[in-house]
């Protein structure tokens, strides 16, 4: 092997020993990222954030009706619709839910936003007081088996996801970059001596 040879050899070896490194650093930056965005966006317990819209569309429901949940988690009331509010019927004991500001006789409108963090488990019942004749209730399940018997992990958010599409996109690039460079990066004929 003559010394153009070995630096040719060289300098591909150490480009795949650089490539290499990159991508594995930055799939495990990726993870950290992930793992960090996961840790500080499970909300008041550790169970994440639900939403219930209130009124949509003009109608006189909430949407979901029922909702099942795990213990720590925070479920938001968002008012798509005018004259509602949440006022709890029934509920565990201890739990003390108490609905909307104002009780039965307070609503709001559009736009508003209210919401509670259920950390008991049972089920908690709940209604719009001016609709409750025209079945605007709802009920919320606490319970550790929520959520369909799945893992038991917390849920990824999809910041974490993009960052791993990400990281898998340069990863794949480098490793092609990589291969087009073995394969027509050099002249490997017979050299002059």
């Amino acid at each position: 092997m003559t010394k153009t040879e070995a630096s040719e050899s060289v300098s591909r070896r150490g480009f795949m020993r650089a490539a290499t490194g990159t991508a594995a650093t930055a799939a495990a930056a990726g993870t950290a990222a992930g793992q960090e965005n996961n840790s500080s966006s499970s909300g008041g317990g550790g169970g994440g954030t639900e939403t219930v819209a209130v009124g949509p569309g003009g109608s006189l429901k909430f949407d979901p009706a029922e909702l099942e949940v795990k213990p720590g988690t925070t479920v938001k009331w968002v008012w798509e619709g005018d004259n509602h509010n949440v006022v709890p019927e029934s509920q565990p004991d201890g739990a003390g839910w108490e609905g909307t500001k104002g009780g039965s006789s307070k609503t709001y409108n559009t736009g508003h936003e209210y919401s509670y963090t259920f950390n008991t488990e049972g089920t908690f019942e709940y209604f719009c007081q001016p609709h409750k004749t025209a079945g605007m209730t709802g009920s919320i399940t606490v319970s550790q088996d929520a959520g369909g018997g799945g893992s038991s992990g917390p849920a990824i958010p999809s910041s974490a996801k993009t960052l791993g599409i990400a990281t898998t996109a340069a990863l794949v690039f480098t490793l092609g970059l990589a291969y087009f460079f073995l394969k027509y990066g050099g002249d490997y004929g017979e050299m002059d001596q």
